[in-house]
């Protein structure tokens, strides 16, 4: 109950803003390892 009462006395655009930037910094790793495994295969061609 009183992590329930903990949870909504939080600010919604703070957990927004922080999931986000949490998403995009995902998203930034996710592209740099595409382009790694991208350029490897490349250089294996």
């Amino acid at each position: 109950m009183v992590s329930r009462l903990n949870h909504k006395s939080m600010p919604t655009s703070q957990t927004w803003s922080y999931s986000k930037t949490h998403i995009e910094m995902l998203c930034h790793d996710i592209s740099s390892i595409t382009i790694h495994h991208n350029s490897i295969s490349y250089k294996h061609e």
